[in-house]
């Protein structure tokens, strides 16, 4: 049998191609960050890995922004750091305020334009210590910093993305345990974490509107697929129970509302993975379900990621009629190879959608560097750059350069 004839899809123009990262996971030295101190403790992080380093990024961001460019990427979804520009309450670091500007600059002239995420999961210690998003204080202790990040940057940012997958914050933080606090199972705590960040959300939004109306404002939901494991009536159910879970917060006393429902002039949508759903009696504390993963192979985060699921969790959003960016999506691998295979494969979904009407307008990697991937440490390997852990030198991988073709060609090429 031969190879098959390639195809070339080609995506909108102006389609937006880029790469996502997060500050604490890059930039290293955020010592007044929770996860500063959460990595001290003993057992939090595997093989005893810190961010101390991390990717060093905060001293050679115009090397990494230039790797962007080398990879013909025009735009790039980065998170600013609050701990750094609010280390203390109400006390704002006039230093780290022109190092975001210099690195928003710097894009801007490599005509990269910026997606800036305002919370990706870290906080200042002085907030944690109030209480953090369980407190009632919460919103009103996060805005201060928001009205300055809009004032003192606002005029290099191309799009605004507020909060960084809310629901999955929750969850790790208050229901498994992996992110600080470290609470288990504390479905109470969750819900008044992802209400205060709905807050959050739609008082930012209103914020940057007001001093910046024509740029776009969202925020990026995950979207973890939870299927059901049989046609069972049960196993149904318990699929859709869970999804319920994961795509919604609270928005009211008694009222939950889907997450990509929120104040937005775009819907932002992170996606990796799924796993299938089965009714279990035995698992009250599991919403009665139990959660398991499909055939497949395994990343290194422990999933499948089966890259038609992208179809579905795109076609989900058509009924909403916005712009849809893909704020994150990406492999955890060492096999550069497969992540190759998987971006051309998710991408031919990502067309297919366009195709059949989802307002599709950009597709965010995660990651552009190998980073400090939260509990796991270095264990993961989401880039399309590696990094040497010693040197720091950066080595664009094949992945990269098949995804610096992509963007150059706005096209995509699948084997019929």
């Amino acid at each position: 049998m031969g190879r098959g004839v390639e195809t070339r899809r080609s995506f909108p123009k102006g389609f937006l191609w880029g790469t996502s990262s997060a500050a604490y996971q890059v930039e290293g030295d955020n010592k007044h960050s929770d996860w500063w101190d959460w990595e001290r403790q003993g057992g939090r992080i595997a093989n005893g890995d810190s961010a101390a380093v991390a990717c060093d990024h905060y001293h050679r961001y115009r090397e990494d922004i230039g790797l962007l460019r080398e990879l013909n990427q025009n735009a790039h979804r980065l998170s600013i750091e609050w701990s750094r520009i609010e280390p203390s309450e109400g006390m704002f670091d006039t230093k780290q305020i022109r190092h975001y500007r210099d690195v928003l600059g710097e894009m801007r002239e490599q005509a990269i334009l910026p997606m800036v995420t305002l919370h990706h999961f870290t906080n200042p210690l002085w907030f944690v210590r109030k209480g953090g998003w369980t407190s009632p204080d919460a919103v009103r202790a996060f805005m201060p910093f928001v009205h300055r990040a809009i004032d003192e940057l606002g005029d290099l940012v191309g799009m605004w993305c507020t909060i960084n997958e809310p629901s999955i914050y929750a969850a790790n933080g208050w229901i498994t345990g992996e992110f600080p606090p470290g609470d288990h199972g504390n479905l109470a705590a969750q819900y008044r974490v992802t209400r205060n960040m709905h807050l959050a959300h739609e008082r930012a939004y209103a914020a940057i509107k007001r001093r910046w109306p024509d740029v776009p404002v969202g925020l990026s939901h995950h979207k973890f697929l939870l299927l059901p494991a049989s046609l069972k009536r049960r196993d149904v159910l318990a699929a859709r129970a869970a999804q319920a879970v994961t795509d919604r917060w609270p928005v009211a006393p008694g009222r939950l509302k889907r997450i990509v429902e929120a104040s937005a002039d775009y819907i932002g949508i992170a996606h990796y993975w799924g796993q299938l759903c089965a009714f279990d009696p035995r698992r009250p504390r599991d919403q009665f379900v139990r959660r398991f993963n499909p055939p497949g192979p395994l990343t290194e985060m422990g999933y499948v990621s089966d890259p038609s699921w992208m179809g579905s969790v795109l076609h989900e959003l058509k009924r909403y009629g916005k712009p849809v960016y893909i704020t994150e999506n990406g492999l955890a691998t060492q096999d550069d190879a497969w992540r190759e295979r998987y971006l051309a494969e998710v991408l031919s979904q990502v067309h297919g959608a366009i195709e059949e009407g989802v307002d599709v307008r950009g597709y965010f990697h995660w990651t552009n560097l190998d980073n400090f991937e939260w509990a796991r440490g270095y264990t993961c390997h989401f880039g399309l750059i590696a990094v040497d852990r010693k040197t720091m030198e950066r080595t664009i991988k094949a992945s990269g350069r098949a995804y610096a073709r992509i963007a150059t060609q706005n096209a995509v090429g699948v084997l019929d």
